[in-house]
């Protein structure tokens, strides 16, 4: 695509004078003439420079202002012309100044080259500019030192003028132009941040983002653009704020172009070429260095780079303001001077109180969020005026923070959690203003920027260009008398509040008018690009915009009828099926006709098929019959409208049937038969109708032809697993049905009957024995196959007779089922059919709640009443425990009630500090409705509160799912909170503060009454508090036999100061992997541990009186409590086991999967030692499972398969996860993590590349002590590479020992050769495999070799050296291999160069004065002499056609230049190598510049440290044992 050059704007300062190319001298002469006018004329008003309508604002000296004046105006008669505002010129001064004056200049009339362009310059505009005296302002600034000093320089510059003048009549024929451009540079938007407030000001926008050549939708977003956005801005009364604008990298250049040319002139923009999304509210926002990561000079459209820089430089220890403004919105006039204000003050205020309350310091850490508030939304159309020529204006609402002007405001030290979503923002963010506001002032908050009157401080364009669609009101919308009043009322609002003059609005609502079908279905087609929602329920409102319902229409001429039978057992399918598909078609041109049985006396079912259809955009007619018309009936008979009338119309006009059906009698006809239960493609219309029609176009003699048209293919939905067809599979199970040539297609979904318009069908025939049609011959009384698969019905018991029962199998079955998630994508993308387990559930409940139809039975279907094995779980019996109490299982709890007088609290996290790892999230959600909920929820004893804390930011997905889980449960509470809670801390949920965090905000489930109700009862009670994990369970019986035991004991205890732990003893611990069997579909179980006390279960028991010093670490209870048995001070800090109903009997279920955070215990992968006893403690746990713990076996089955399906998404999100708050960040546990998905054993690599890494292990290396790349190799963020040791063969047993323990821990592709050194050349070369025979391999497989070096001769290869005791950081595989393969494009097929470290670490086991430090001494290598190529991990990489000339070495290579790179060496500007300089190995002296470089690097030793440790993967420990051994060698 050809790029459009860059535009600059200027960086003199100042707003520009004008837009286009109008006069240049006719321009100045307006600005300077308007200037003398305001400052000397009746024009001048007197007003606060700071708003004085709020009180918390700071009243400064008056200011000089003039109103949006209006110089050029339109008579009656005039043509409707585009007006736009030129960029005013603002003369201010800093706050200090007694006067501050402010302009805005005229308008200017764009007119047509052949336009007269004096005849609507006013007299005013024509007059020459006067002469400014002083005086004229002095009754209102008392002519202070400021104005004076201003007035000379003012005569100074026209002094200069005049000097200049003869130049500027030569060029543009006006003497006045240095002036002119001397009042422009005294504006406040310079060539560099400054800002009065002393704070930084972004504004955000984004156009066009991964939309790039939607030209037509472009066109009309720039128009949007140019009426609300831009004069909005070019016109605020402050000017000192920077605006960034992010546009598609690759915008097409007509609308790159126009972009560029409305910003012409305005030096505070920047127009960007990057689709990121910044704002204030992720990220630190502009604070952060990654806030200018896009914006390059390549990425730079218009604007000047050095005024974002000094934007940027400038935000350290300032207050930062972030404003977003959607591209065809706008703001206030005032609304910047007033959001800068009003954060000023508020900030003020705030360092004032700290003042009072004498506090050491300000902090500055106070962050909060403005809104709008009153704000006015143009539509583009009026309800109350189909034939408007402006559209509407309507007040927009303000119960949520809206987008226009949605700001961030943060202090130089804030840690701010802004909430992310804009309609949240209210609903979790407390008013700065509320009085009851619990934070601390200012510490995330939101706050309304104040308006006067009935003034407006935003407008947003809600026209059929929006991405959502949102609120956009269409022209049929229903309207009030008051919505009218406020439309009248709000236009003359426009033009002094927004700089936005009426007839600009009408020419943009014209155009939208003129292309409204174009840009509609270019906004359809982009609503599935990249950050956009694609959105049925957007695509159907779209739509409905040039779809013109109510009467027959169609672009092909063509007459199309979908005939449904809707039978009342279809209710819940036909929601999902038939009604998702239909309105989700590509073209709306058809009549879908719905035949109902008598709905007189079932309100639900006469509600849906009236209510849905009202809601479908479509031309729906729903008739009351006891069976549709035979299909055999021609639309066209009227014996086919016999059935229709004014008392059997459910739903439509029979003014639309008669449309339709008259337009039939001399047309085209198309009548498709569809199931309730059955779908068709989004774009099956479509395409059938543009088929048909140009099958009529090529020939006229098919006017006579009739034939049906099918789908050779279809997918079916099945509620049930094929397998085993009682068992309830919980997203259904989806196959393609490929039915044999023999089969009548016109009993598949979607079949369609086409009737030329002079065709006649036989009085009677029998469509099933129609045969195919013949490519030869008319087609008239026959079939043809779509060839494609455009129909899906879902096989409903009692619904439909099941013809193809799957007859499949084991092997076939099996791929079937692997297959789920590629047709449920399939048949969601094609069909606008998604079947979700919610969905699912609705179907199963209709199918058990309501009778069938009378159809007959499917064939080899179970009955639809039959129960599953969950069913029955979730009606266990009281007798599965032989502990039972007297209590019920289901209890309505309002209150806290307990018959032990104990309060009982079960804490649970879920997902905190990790809210959109969608994948993890969702596997997590399934192993918690599999082994945590139903061990819960069938508890015997539910006198229980559960408490369950997730992510306040929780993905909604995984919020709902979560909450769906939990429907019908009353004694749980699920809190948006990343507070972590327990009983062993803070005298536990006693203290007020346990509950600190439980709000009406936060909670997302539950009764907050209830939860204070459980608080208040633990006065002079016991509490008993117990830990789960979200992955784990506890056995049916565990709450009543603690809170027993907890009663018993504490009896024994008058003086209620007691305290003691419950551990849980036998449990089950089930691993996703199993030994014994490869192929599992359901794990395996081993008993867990119980030499500590594991987190499932583990409890804290407290008296009123008590005072407890409980161990923290659930790993140390057992080892630093004593048992109760044994203590001496009875139950005053003991442990006690909680006792199983029979021994064998597991009181706690541990899930061991790869989800698991801290991955203890987890096994990764099938190997591993087992023996007969571990294979039949397996299989005797199994049968234990749903009698102990209410989990059948078929609900663990089901959470292996999802993590199966999903293993390498959900570990890499793990992965991902590691590091956040509250988590580890162990590079052992990712190292466990990413074994799980890296296939050992052969080449791969995502990039097509070969990576091979090459060591020396020399024979003086301890390699147990010494050895220090083995952890940076194994902690590389890739796998894909193969690392070849070359171990010297004089090297001692120990450290061959040692070598050999690691090797075989490896998840590496790794191979060990015994050898003197490496081989010289490349690893491509023919020699490399006789270099390295197989007698001299210590570790590894030949073949993985043979696998590298076969890859090898057709791909780019990358070499990397690396001794023993060099490393790497842990980004460094991954890094150069992205980058090589990002620079492929650049290179030539024989290229072969160096890639070497920039800097690396050096690292000593003694200080240069020869003090050896316990961490060693560490300092960054500068050695101008050494080679590039003898750094850390130098690669070489080789193009897979280049030969290295024979006896090179890589000291002979230069630096890389423009030429082709041939042997020559590129740095990579990183410093990502670190080398151990071991005496004996490698002795290299010790250089620093002076007494004060070693100084400097001594007090840079923990930053250093800490660089190896985080980056390398060096732990501090090995350091230590390095300096340990290293002395002991000295």
């Amino acid at each position: 695509m050809p790029s459009t050059p860059r535009r600059k704007a200027p960086i003199s300062g100042g707003r520009p004078t004008g837009a286009g190319k109008t006069s240049g001298s006719l321009v100045r002469w307006l600005l300077l003439g308007f200037l003398v006018l305001s400052v000397s004329g009746p024009f001048v008003m007197h007003s606060k420079s700071v708003i004085i309508t709020d009180d918390h604002f700071i009243n400064e000296a008056p200011r000089v202002s003039t109103p949006v004046a209006r110089t050029l105006e339109q008579s009656s008669d005039a043509p409707t012309e585009r007006i736009r505002k030129p960029k005013s010129a603002i003369l201010t001064e800093p706050p200090a100044a007694a006067t501050v004056v402010s302009t805005t200049p005229p308008k200017t009339v764009e007119q047509d080259n052949d336009a007269d362009k004096d005849s609507d310059d006013s007299d005013e505009a024509a007059t020459p500019p006067q002469k400014v005296e002083q005086n004229d302002v002095g009754k209102d600034s008392d002519e202070s030192d400021e104005g004076q000093k201003a007035n000379a320089d003012a005569k100074d510059q026209e002094s200069k003028d005049d000097e200049s003048g003869d130049k500027d009549d030569e060029e543009d024929s006006n003497p006045t132009k240095d002036a002119t451009d001397a009042l422009i540079a005294t504006s406040k938007a310079g060539a560099v941040w400054q800002n009065d407030h002393d704070m930084v000001h972004i504004i955000y926008s984004r156009f066009m983002q991964h939309q790039p050549n939607l030209v037509k939708l472009g066109l009309a977003r720039l128009e949007l653009f140019k009426t609300f956005c831009f004069p909005s801005i070019s016109q605020q009364t402050n000017q000192q704020f920077l605006w960034l604008i992010r546009t598609d990298p690759e915008l097409h250049p007509t609308l790159k172009d126009g972009l560029i040319d409305a910003l012409q002139g305005m030096p505070n923009v920047a127009v960007i070429g990057s689709n990121e999304v910044k704002k204030g509210s992720v990220d630190r926002g502009w604070r952060s260095e990654n806030a200018t990561g896009d914006i390059t000079e390549e990425s730079l459209f218009y604007g000047s780079m050095e005024l974002i820089q000094s934007y940027h430089e400038a935000v350290d220890q300032r207050t930062l303001l972030e404003t977003n403004l959607d591209a065809d919105d706008g703001l206030g006039l005032t609304f910047v001077e007033r959001a800068q204000n009003l954060t000023f003050a508020r900030f003020q205020e705030l360092a004032a109180s700290k003042q009072t309350t004498n506090l050491a310091f300000d902090r500055k850490d106070a962050w909060i969020n403005l809104c709008v508030g009153r704000h006015l939304e143009w539509q583009f159309y009026a309800p109350w005026d189909k034939t408007t020529t402006k559209g509407s204006l309507h007040v927009g609402s303000t119960h949520i923070c809206v987008t226009p002007g949605l700001s961030w405001a943060t202090q130089p030290h804030a840690r701010a959690r802004f909430v992310k979503q804009h309609h949240l923002v209210k609903k979790n963010t407390p008013a700065c203003d509320d009085p009851k506001q619990a934070k601390a002032p200012f510490l995330g908050c939101w706050v309304e920027i104040p308006v006067p009157g009935d003034d407006v401080m935003a407008i947003r364009a809600r026209t059929p260009t929006s991405t959502g669609m949102n609120r956009v009101v269409m022209s049929e919308s229903e309207w009030t008398p008051e919505e009218e009043a406020t439309d009248r009322e709000s236009w003359p609002l426009l033009d002094p509040s927004f700089a936005i003059p009426q007839p600009l609005v009408e020419t943009s609502h014209k155009y939208l008018s003129d292309h409204l079908q174009d840009l509609v279905e270019e906004n359809l087609k982009g609503q599935c690009t990249k950050d956009h929602s694609c959105s049925e329920g957007i695509k159907k409102k779209l739509k409905a915009l040039f779809f013109q319902g109510g009467k027959w229409q169609n672009k092909h001429d063509l007459v199309h009828v979908v005939h449904t039978f809707h039978p009342f057992s279809a209710l819940a399918a036909s929601k999902y099926f038939s009604f998702e598909a239909m309105e989700s078609q590509t073209t709306y041109e058809f009549l879908w006709i719905i035949y109902v049985k008598d709905a007189s006396s079932n309100y639900v079912y006469r509600n849906q098929m009236t209510k849905r259809p009202e809601k479908s955009g479509l031309d729906v007619l729903v008739v009351q019959t006891d069976g549709p018309v035979s299909s055999t009936v021609d639309f066209r008979s009227p014996e086919a409208i016999s059935i229709f009338s004014n008392h059997t119309l459910l739903y439509g006009e029979m003014s639309l049937l008669e449309s339709f059906h008259q337009a039939a009698q001399t047309r085209t006809v198309l009548e498709t038969q569809l199931g309730a239960n059955e779908a068709i493609t989004k774009t099956f219309v479509a395409d059938l109708q543009n088929e048909t029609a140009k099958r009529w176009q090529d020939d006229a003699n098919n006017d006579k032809s009739w034939y049906y048209h099918c789908t050779s293919e279809y997918y079916e939905w099945r509620p049930f697993n094929p397998a085993n067809m009682e068992e309830e599979s919980e997203t259904g199970f989806w196959n393609m049905v490929t039915p044999p040539k023999v089969e009548k297609c016109v009993e598949r979904p979607g079949t369609t009957r086409i009737v030329g318009p002079k065709a006649t069908l036989p009085s009677a025939y029998d469509a099933l024995e129609l045969e195919p049609c013949s490519p030869d011959e008319e087609r008239t009384g026959c079939f043809v196959d779509t060839g494609k698969p455009d129909g899906a019905r879902a096989m409903i018991p009692g619904l439909v007779k099941d013809k193809n029962p799957l007859k499949l199998s084991p092997r076939g079955l099996s791929l079937l089922v692997a297959n789920q998630k590629n047709l449920r994508e399939d048949v969601t993308a094609a069909f606008n059919v998604y079947m979700d387990k919610p969905r699912v559930r609705a179907i199963r409940d209709k199918m058990k709640k309501h009778e069938t139809d009378t159809i007959p039975e499917p064939i080899g279907q179970q009955p639809a009443d039959s129960s599953s094995p969950l069913e029955s779980t979730r009606n266990l019996e009281t007798s599965i425990a032989p502990a039972r109490s007297n209590l019920t299982v289901t209890t309505a709890l309002d209150t806290w009630k307990n018959d032990y007088d104990i309060v009982h609290i079960l804490y649970s996290r879920f997902m905190q500090h990790q809210p959109n790892l969608l994948e993890l999230g969702k596997a997590r959600l399934e192993l918690f409705k599999t082994f945590c909920l139903p061990t819960i929820s069938h508890q015997t004893n539910p006198q229980f509160l559960w408490i369950i804390r997730t992510d306040p930011e929780l993905n909604p997905i995984l919020k709902d799912g979560l909450l769906e889980s939990l429907q019908g449960m009353e004694n749980v509470a699920v809190i948006g909170s990343n507070e972590v809670r327990k009983g062993s801390v803070d005298n536990g949920f006693r203290n007020k503060k346990a509950i600190a965090d439980i709000t009406p905000e936060s909670i997302f489930y539950g009764n907050l009454d209830l939860v204070l109700s459980f608080q208040e009862a633990t006065a002079g009670r016991i509490v008993l508090e117990t830990n789960l994990d979200a992955d784990d369970g506890l056995g049916l019986t565990f709450m009543e036999t603690t809170q027993s035991l907890a009663k018993t004991t504490f009896e024994k205890i008058p003086s209620k100061n007691g305290w003691f732990n419950f551990c849980v003893g036998r449990h089950l611990e089930w691993q996703y992997f199993a030994p014994w069997d490869k192929h599992t579909d359901r794990g395996s179980f081993e008993l867990g541990s119980t030499h500590i006390c594991v987190t499932p279960g583990l409890s804290w028991a407290t008296q009123p009186n008590a005072v407890p010093g409980f161990t923290v670490q659930h790993h140390l209870v057992k080892q630093d409590t004593p048992s109760c048995k044994a203590s001496n001070k009875s139950y005053l800090g003991c442990w006690m086991e909680v006792p199983a109903p029979r021994p064998q009997d597991p009181m706690a279920i541990r899930a061991r999967t790869p989800t698991s955070t801290g991955m203890n215990g987890v096994k990764v992968s099938h190997e591993g030692d087992w023996g007969p006893k571990a294979k039949a403690l397996d299989d005797e746990t199994w049968p234990l499972l749903e009698p102990d713990l209410a989990i059948p076996e078929s609900l663990v089955k089901s959470s292996h398969k999802y993590l199966k399906d999903h293993l390498e998404l959900l570990v890499a999100e793990n992965l991902k996860g590691q590091c956040t708050k509250d988590h580890s960040c162990s590079e052992g546990i990712k190292k466990k993590l990413k074994s799980l998905f890296f296939e050992k054993g052969s080449w791969i690599n995502k990039h097509d590349l070969v990576h091979v890494l090459h060591m020396e292990v020399p024979e003086k290396l301890n390699l147990s002590k010494l050895f220090i790349s083995w952890e940076p190799v194994e902690t590389q963020t890739v796998y894909e590479f193969l690392w070849i040791l070359y171990v010297d063969p004089n090297i001692d047993q120990d450290s061959m020992n040692s070598l050999m323990k690691r090797l075989r821990r490896s998840p590496l592709n790794v191979v060990a050769f015994q050898t003197d050194q490496a081989p010289t050349g490349s690893f491509r070369d023919a020699e490399t495999l006789t270099r390295l025979p197989t007698r001299r391999l210590l570790f590894g497989e030949m073949s993985l070799v043979q696998s590298y070096h076969e890859a090898s001769q057709n791909r780019t290869l990358l070499e990397t050296s690396l001794r023993a005791n060099e490393a790497i950081t842990k980004t460094f595989v991954g890094d150069i291999q992205n980058k090589t393969f990002d620079q492929l494009g650049q290179f030539g097929s024989s290229d072969w160069y160096y890639q070497c470290v920039s800097l690396y670490l050096e690292w000593r086991h003694e200080t240069p004065r020869g003090v050896p430090p316990a961490h060693g001494f560490a300092s960054i290598a500068k050695r101008p002499s050494e080679h590039c190529t003898d750094r850390p991990g130098t690669t070489l990489i080789t193009m897979p056609e280049a030969k290295i000339p024979d006896g090179w070495t890589k000291e002979d290579s230069k630096p890389c230049g423009n030429e082709p790179r041939t042997g020559c060496y590129t740095q990579s500007g990183e410093r990502n190598g670190a080398r151990a300089l071991l005496p004996g190995i490698v002795d290299v002296p010790i250089a620093y510049q002076g007494q004060g470089g070693l100084e400097r690097v001594t007090q840079d030793q923990p930053n250093l440290r800490e660089d190896l440790h985080e980056n390398f993967a060096v732990e501090r420990y090995s350091l230590r044992e390095m300096v340990k051994t290293l002395n002991g060698i000295d």
